[in-house]
């Protein structure tokens, strides 16, 4: 379902909508601050764009949802399948959407690196960004625990919502029948040419250098991917839909199928509405998935 907050368009999931308590939103790059090749609603300062133009889109954004004065949380995201539980009670940046945020700059101890975040703290919002790798939420409306992954291939073939997974049963005993994923926009197989060497690691024929893929997901990593191939006037193009994979992922994780939702939209074919640093070269934003549970 497509929502609107003056010029803000953001996406929800049309199966959180039975849950009052959670707030949940897929943002789209329109209706934002910055100028081109970050137009309009970028989140990310790292790609090139203006701390007050990313301010400014950042505030936009929180007070679309109404969470202006939430504190919010985000990662380093690193690519990796590293999952970690905000507790405020920890030494947390929450300054997402100030300027203190950019004062001092990123760096490994101003912010945690990893690619998934779980809570189950009231009012506190989680964010991450994209910009063609797979926005992937979570809520366990018994437990009432929240979370987000960030999906590139790398990630993917690491296990991340599998680990997501795991870590919210061992932190919070959620149950996966219990839990409900959101798949969001992202390239998808039309537009993603992946190299041999992709699905080598996929298939277990190759591990990574370094964050090797644990022992316990390899199994379920290579039974979930789904690769493809297209016939191009000069040579056969290999593809995988990443979508697709991370809900074969989650079903091996226990998750029913009825509670997965997909936002079937490539982000390479719609760039108009997300950013995409393949489409646009590397020349791009980063939109912004958000999580969080109203005070109770």
């Amino acid at each position: 379902m497509v929502e609107q907050h003056n010029q803000v368009l953001y996406l929800q999931f049309d199966h959180y909508r039975q849950f009052p308590e959670l707030i949940s939103a897929v943002f789209t790059r329109v209706g934002g601050y910055s100028e081109t090749p970050f137009a309009s609603l970028n989140t990310a300062k790292s790609v090139g764009d203006t701390v007050e133009h990313v301010v400014q889109n950042r505030q936009a954004i929180v007070q679309a949802l109404g969470i202006g004065e939430f504190p919010t949380v985000t990662l380093w995201q690193i690519h990796s399948a590293e999952v970690l539980t905000v507790d405020l009670q920890d030494a947390w940046r929450t300054d997402w959407a100030q300027h203190s945020y950019f004062e001092p700059p990123w760096t490994p101890e101003t912010i945690r690196k990893g690619d998934a975040l779980i809570s189950q703290e009231r009012a506190a919002t989680l964010m991450l960004s994209f910009a063609d790798c797979v926005p992937i939420t979570f809520y366990d409306p018994q437990k009432q625990v929240i979370g987000i992954a960030h999906g590139g291939w790398r990630g993917t073939a690491r296990g991340v919502v599998m680990a997501t997974v795991d870590e919210m049963q061992q932190r919070f005993a959620c149950q996966p029948e219990d839990i409900y994923a959101g798949i969001g926009p992202s390239i998808r197989a039309c537009c993603y040419e992946v190299s041999e060497e992709v699905r080598t690691i996929f298939m277990g024929r190759q591990e990574f250098d370094t964050m090797p893929t644990l022992p316990a997901y390899r199994k379920r990593v290579k039974e979930s991917a789904v690769f493809s191939t297209i016939q191009l006037a000069d040579k056969e193009s290999l593809r995988i839909d990443l979508q697709e994979t991370h809900r074969n992922q989650l079903l091996a994780a226990g998750l029913h199928p009825e509670h997965i939702e997909i936002m079937p939209i490539c982000t390479s074919c719609n760039t108009d509405l997300f950013f995409s640093h393949r489409k646009e070269q590397g020349k791009t934003g980063r939109f912004v998935v958000a999580m969080a549970l109203k005070q109770a």
